[in-house]
């Protein structure tokens, strides 16, 4: 056996790692089931002999413990950018950045705002998914990123966050928190921010082309809403 292979043959049975990267493939959420420290050496030394995907997703769980977090973000960032000149990979680089950016690095936002022009099918839903839960989460902090876009960008990104919340679940957002956010959208589209009321009629509009049966004076949520 070479030392590849051999490395290769101790990384799968490591019982942490084979749970940890099945398939070259990595969640964070997974981490608080196993104690830290034997973690973190054991992903250490895995990075040392991890190439392609499988240290991609090394970083990302390193970058998740915050263990040499500027280092390995970037290597998670530069999958990113791979895989949105290369359409034909997979989206993992894709859903680590949004995990990275859901754990508290809000740099990250303005990258998954820029990649909305580089995606389409699965990925473009993965990044819908991510400006639904921004806008419903955080309305001013999404209206900020997004006003820094072009404004043909921003109708793009304002239709994906609008046909995910289409068919969002009422355990996901209820109607409540979409009849809510309409009013807020309407408040900074007329009241807020200078920058911000651009912003925030892209995404109006977006709602009532979605959501909408054409009766445009009554508020989205209180119109057709699809569901899956």
């Amino acid at each position: 056996m070479t030392p590849d292979t051999v490395a290769a043959k101790e990384a799968v049975t490591d019982p942490l790692l084979s749970e940890l990267l099945a398939d070259d493939y990595a969640d964070a959420e997974e981490l608080e089931y196993y104690d830290r420290a034997a973690v973190r050496q054991a992903l250490l030394a895995e990075q040392q002999r991890a190439t392609g995907k499988r240290a991609v997703a090394v970083a990302y769980l390193l970058a998740a413990l915050d263990e040499d977090y500027a280092h390995n973000r970037a290597r998670v960032l530069q999958a990113f950018e791979a895989r949105l000149a290369d359409p034909t990979e997979d989206d993992d680089a894709i859903e680590y950045v949004i995990s990275l950016c859901h754990r508290g690095d809000t740099t990250l936002r303005q990258p998954l705002m820029a990649a909305a022009r580089r995606c389409v099918g699965e990925s473009a839903e993965l990044l819908g998914a991510f400006y639904a839960d921004l806008i419903t989460s955080d309305l001013d902090g999404f209206l900020e990123c997004l006003s820094h876009v072009p404004s043909e960008e921003q109708r793009r990104i304002a239709d994906m966050m609008a046909a995910s919340l289409s068919v969002a679940s009422e355990e996901q957002v209820s109607d409540d928190q979409l009849d809510a956010l309409y009013d807020s959208l309407m408040r900074h589209a007329t009241q807020g921010k200078p920058q911000h009321r651009a912003a925030a009629r892209q995404c109006l509009e977006a709602l009532d082309r979605e959501l909408s049966d054409g009766d445009t004076s009554t508020p989205s949520t209180m119109l057709v809403r699809k569901r899956t």
